[in-house]
Protein backbone atom coordinates (compact mmCIF):
# COMPACT_ATOMS: atom_id res chain seq x y z
CA UNK A 1 0.00 0.00 0.00
CA UNK A 2 1.63 3.37 -0.91
CA UNK A 3 -0.19 6.89 -0.58
CA UNK A 4 -0.08 10.29 -1.51
CA UNK A 5 -0.98 13.77 -0.61
CA UNK A 6 -2.07 15.56 -3.77
CA UNK A 7 -3.45 18.95 -4.52
CA UNK A 8 -6.62 19.50 -6.86
CA UNK A 9 -5.03 22.13 -9.43
CA UNK A 10 -7.91 22.59 -11.79
CA UNK A 11 -10.59 25.72 -11.70
CA UNK A 12 -12.71 23.07 -12.06
CA UNK A 13 -12.17 20.70 -9.57
CA UNK A 14 -12.45 16.82 -9.35
CA UNK A 15 -14.67 16.84 -12.26
CA UNK A 16 -16.29 14.05 -13.97
CA UNK A 17 -13.40 13.41 -16.81
CA UNK A 18 -10.84 13.27 -14.21
CA UNK A 19 -12.28 11.42 -12.11
CA UNK A 20 -13.38 8.68 -15.48
CA UNK A 21 -9.06 8.92 -15.65
CA UNK A 22 -8.56 7.87 -12.05
CA UNK A 23 -11.59 5.08 -12.17
CA UNK A 24 -9.63 4.03 -15.50
CA UNK A 25 -6.43 3.69 -13.66
CA UNK A 26 -7.79 1.81 -11.27
CA UNK A 27 -9.13 -0.84 -13.63
CA UNK A 28 -5.91 -1.12 -15.67
CA UNK A 29 -3.67 -1.11 -12.95
CA UNK A 30 -5.54 -3.52 -10.73
CA UNK A 31 -5.42 -1.57 -7.52
CA UNK A 32 -7.68 -0.32 -4.92
CA UNK A 33 -7.51 3.31 -4.80
CA UNK A 34 -8.93 5.71 -1.81
CA UNK A 35 -9.39 9.22 -2.09
CA UNK A 36 -9.87 11.07 1.00
CA UNK A 37 -10.48 14.50 2.54
CA UNK A 38 -9.10 16.09 5.78
CA UNK A 39 -12.51 15.87 7.69
CA UNK A 40 -12.28 12.29 7.10
CA UNK A 41 -14.69 12.10 4.03
CA UNK A 42 -13.75 9.31 1.58
CA UNK A 43 -14.53 8.16 -1.88
CA UNK A 44 -13.57 4.65 -4.11
CA UNK A 45 -12.10 5.19 -7.74
CA UNK A 46 -14.33 2.61 -8.31
CA UNK A 47 -17.57 4.45 -7.69
CA UNK A 48 -17.96 7.78 -9.80
CA UNK A 49 -20.71 9.06 -7.40
CA UNK A 50 -18.45 8.58 -5.01
CA UNK A 51 -15.61 10.64 -6.34
CA UNK A 52 -17.94 13.69 -7.58
CA UNK A 53 -19.53 13.76 -4.08
CA UNK A 54 -16.34 14.39 -2.31
CA UNK A 55 -16.73 17.56 -3.87
CA UNK A 56 -13.16 18.36 -4.30
CA UNK A 57 -13.04 21.76 -5.54
CA UNK A 58 -9.82 23.82 -6.47
CA UNK A 59 -7.48 23.49 -3.76
CA UNK A 60 -8.77 20.45 -1.94
CA UNK A 61 -5.96 18.34 -0.43
CA UNK A 62 -6.46 14.82 -1.07
CA UNK A 63 -5.06 11.81 0.63
CA UNK A 64 -4.71 9.04 -2.18
CA UNK A 65 -3.78 5.72 -1.53
CA UNK A 66 -3.51 2.84 -3.72
CA UNK A 67 -3.35 -0.76 -2.61
CA UNK A 68 -2.57 -3.32 -5.28
CA UNK A 69 0.42 -4.87 -7.24
CA UNK A 70 0.83 -2.05 -9.60
CA UNK A 71 0.29 0.94 -6.73
CA UNK A 72 3.17 3.06 -7.23
CA UNK A 73 2.18 3.36 -10.96
CA UNK A 74 -1.56 4.08 -10.67
CA UNK A 75 -0.35 6.42 -7.65
CA UNK A 76 2.13 7.92 -9.92
CA UNK A 77 -0.98 8.22 -13.14
CA UNK A 78 -3.36 9.94 -10.99
CA UNK A 79 -1.30 12.72 -9.65
CA UNK A 80 -0.96 13.61 -13.53
CA UNK A 81 -4.87 13.69 -13.80
CA UNK A 82 -4.30 15.90 -10.58
CA UNK A 83 -1.72 18.19 -12.08
CA UNK A 84 -3.00 17.97 -16.25
CA UNK A 85 -6.41 18.08 -15.18
CA UNK A 86 -7.67 15.22 -17.30
CA UNK A 87 -7.69 17.40 -20.32
CA UNK A 88 -9.40 20.28 -19.45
Amino acid sequence: MVNKHLTVKTPHGLHFRAAAKILRISREQQCSILLEKKNGETASAESLLEMLTLCAISGTKLKVTAEGRNGCRALAMIEEVFENGAGI
